[in-house]
């Protein structure tokens, strides 16, 4: 019986290192949530089912949030001790080498004006690269966009933000209006909300590489309280617009603020990175589970 459960025991183990080595580290999961942002904005701004633009998201992702972990592991050491060994391993080169392929052939075949909407991914490109040498008394130090104080989190979400609202727009002749507006606000806050919890994670890790994100600027509760505010707000006005009759009537989009309003208040420096690696990324997912979770029981 004893052996049994060490068997299961190992047997959990090992699936879990697995999926941590295989989704995980090389960022498909986060990728993976991220494309699901851009198939909820299909959805609510009435939009064809085009795979190419979920496609183009997903393996864009995977670019900079490698590269820039990549990165890390040689100038700002990852606390998790896998996870830099990971970084520094040639598979990663040859998943970086596939996403920018894949994304180059996707581009090829894809209308014009997805192309030119597309120049914004350079940012995230040059994100974690550093860029601007600056003197230090007798030595010169390479900053990164980064480095840019408080920028950090603002940066990630505004990209993200763009991508997964831009690249499905453009794949179709649907022009920007308020409806689309709004959907853009919702997104902004949903994704920048979770973009500055990873940054209560990295307090430690960024405070020692002169990082200077919310977290550290405002402290933990007062990035919390900034969060928390800055998502009544948003749900304040998608809620005025449902009374006016300005904006669809979207039940997920109070559920996934929801979510952000739990894990604010639930994680904190010393949280698990597991934590935050799976489940805090995967709230991410939040608007399109909720979304077919609505409409299941609107069947039924």
């Amino acid at each position: 019986m004893h052996s049994i459960k060490q068997l299961k025991t190992s047997i959990l183990e090992w699936s879990y290192n697995l999926f941590v080595q295989l989704i995980i580290y090389p960022s498909v999961w986060v990728a993976a949530a991220i494309a699901s942002l851009g198939i909820y904005v299909q959805e609510i701004l009435a939009l064809n089912h085009y795979w190419q633009p979920i496609a183009l998201i997903f393996v864009t992702a995977l670019i900079p949030y490698n590269l820039d972990r990549i990165f890390d592991s040689y100038l700002q050491k990852i606390p998790d001790a896998k996870a830099q060994l990971f970084f520094r391993q040639p598979c990663i080169w040859a998943l970086l080498l596939l996403a920018i392929s894949t994304t180059t052939g996707l581009l090829i075949y894809a209308p014009l004006r997805v192309r030119y909407v597309s120049i914004v991914g350079v940012i995230p490109l040059l994100y974690g690269i550093p860029l601007f040498p600056v003197k230090h008394q007798l030595a010169w130090r390479w900053y990164r966009l980064k480095d840019i104080p408080g920028s950090k989190a603002w940066i990630v979400g505004s990209v993200l933000t763009y991508a997964v609202i831009v690249i499905p727009l453009a794949y179709t002749d649907i022009q920007f209006d308020l409806v689309t507006a709004l959907t853009t606000l919702f997104m902004f806050v949903f994704i920048v909300t979770n973009s500055h919890v990873f940054d209560i994670r990295d307090v430690a890790s960024d405070r020692q590489k002169g990082v200077v994100t919310l977290p550290i600027m405002a402290g933990v509760k007062g990035t919390k309280i900034i969060l928390t505010v800055m998502n009544l707000l948003m749900l304040l006005t998608i809620t005025a617009a449902w009374i006016a009759h300005i904006f669809p009537y979207s039940p997920e989009i109070i559920i996934a603020t929801l979510v952000n309003l739990t894990y604010i208040w639930q994680v904190n420096i010393d949280t698990p990175r597991w934590v935050y690696n799976i489940l805090i990324e995967g709230c991410l997912f939040a608007p399109i589970i909720a979304k077919g979770a609505i409409k299941i029981m609107l069947v039924n």
